[in-house]
């Protein structure tokens, strides 16, 4: 069936729109070959457009079942200081579907659906551990033994040294940082235990639910730790389907979830499920002065930025395909507008006129330069990182030779204000359709 071209502009903001093929859309029809076989340049991206808009109306119908799954799975707020969840918008499915096609992977509306992966966002946000005394961080590094051994008197001086932020040569850094993650082990599980032992009984149901497992399976295979198993038997889980577990960090960062934890959820979630995280380092013989290639970075989940999150793809049970992520609160802020330069620098500018000049600073920043730059992100993020887990932080300084409107207090300022300006131009707004002149 053949549609007449009726371009409109969706506004599904002040400030961001997109455009539709209006006739299409009234008339329903949902064939992906319109946009992808279309000759006229603004005609296939309005057709692109319209399945951008039917993808994210289905996710406002969606949404507040898959909402209330994770909020009944992670809301103990004993150990959880919030959960946020929202559906995307059709502006950003409509990039992310650009994208899906360049790369040859969208063929259908089905397929256009199962790109977008992430349709429905939560964000759970684990509560900081309080502040670490110097007698407590002393008798920690006391304690620590690596593969059974005590640390030698070299590694004690050269692990507090890195712990209490002291000046050190790159090559010192890279032979203590190792050993901070093995001190800072036990902190980072406690302050995710919680969510990873509902992630575990939530995969565990669901696994039970589709037939996979049993109970006695579990026990027999040791998928499970005995405290957990005796929930599971009696106590009811909401099921939660998980495709794909991203252990998000920098190369001198730490995860959100220890790689304990991972090889947890790894034996609880079964060999279908894609995991990515790096090892422990005091067992990865290639570290340091290492450099990942991109095959590595992405089995790693490693960041040249330093962004850092657990992340993972879902299905919930209503169908909607979701991502849910998992960090403090202090990187969660910061990660709201640390994200801008990489977005920048792949071409996206959905930006106000506010960060016109961080813009344009970001867009001179030669390729050495801006992995510099990148540097300095995930020394803010491990930072931030270091406040949620209670230990010594001292804030980075922007590296000589850069504009300091490049600086995180910069970022931070403009995204306020941003947020700000934003706010006041939703006053009265409501998504609406408008004429293309």
């Amino acid at each position: 069936m053949g549609y007449q071209f009726l371009i409109k502009k969706f506004m599904q903001k002040p400030e961001l729109g997109l455009n539709v093929n209006f006739s299409r859309l009234t008339a329903g029809s949902r064939d992906m070959d319109i946009a992808l076989k279309a000759k006229d340049l603004a005609i296939k991206k309005a057709d692109l457009g319209t399945t951008a808009y039917q993808i994210g109306e289905e996710l406002k119908v969606q949404f507040p079942k898959a909402r209330e799954q994770v909020d009944n799975i992670f809301g103990d707020l004993n150990s959880v200081e919030r959960i946020t969840n929202r559906p995307k918008g059709a502006v950003s499915i409509h990039t992310k579907l650009e994208r899906g096609i360049k790369e040859n992977k969208i063929n259908s509306y089905e397929t256009a659906v199962k790109y977008i992966g992430d349709g429905i966002g939560s964000r759970v946000i684990t509560r900081p551990l309080e502040k670490l005394s110097r007698a407590q961080i002393k008798k920690m590094v006391e304690e620590l033994k690596i593969n059974g051994d005590p640390l030698t008197k070299e590694e004690k001086v050269l692990l507090n040294k890195y712990i209490y932020n002291n000046p050190m040569s790159p090559e010192e850094a890279d032979r203590a940082f190792p050993l901070f993650e093995k001190f800072a082990q036990p902190l980072i599980e406690k302050r995710s235990k919680q969510v990873v032992d509902d992630l575990s009984l939530s995969i565990a149901s669901n696994r039970i639910k589709k037939g996979e497992l049993s109970i006695e399976q579990i026990k027999e295979q040791n998928l499970l730790s005995e405290d957990l198993i005796k929930r599971l038997e009696t106590e009811e889980f909401e099921p939660l389907e998980v495709l794909l577990i991203n252990n998000y960090r920098g190369g001198h960062g730490l995860p959100e979830f220890s790689s304990r934890q991972i090889q947890a959820l790894r034996k609880i979630c079964g060999s279908g499920v894609i995991v990515n995280s790096r090892p422990d380092l005091a067992g990865y013989n290639k570290f340091p002065n290492y450099k990942y290639s991109k095959s590595e970075a992405k089995e790693f989940a490693i960041k040249a930025s330093g962004y850092r999150t657990g992340q993972m793809n879902i299905i919930h049970s209503n169908g909607a395909r979701g991502e849910i992520q998992f960090r403090g609160p202090y990187t969660n802020y910061f990660g709201e507008y640390e994200h801008i330069a990489y977005d920048l620098r792949q071409g996206k500018n959905t930006l106000g006129p506010l960060f016109n000049d961080y813009k344009r600073e970001i867009s001179r920043l030669s390729d050495y330069k801006y992995a510099r730059y990148n540097k300095y992100l995930e020394e803010c993020y491990n930072y931030y990182n270091r406040l949620e887990l209670g230990l010594p932080a001292v804030k980075p300084k922007l590296p000589k030779g850069f504009n300091k409107i490049l600086s995180e207090e910069n970022m931070k300022k403009l995204y306020e204000a941003n947020e700000a300006r934003l706010e006041n131009l939703k006053a009265g707004f409501s998504p609406h359709f408008v004429e293309v002149a």
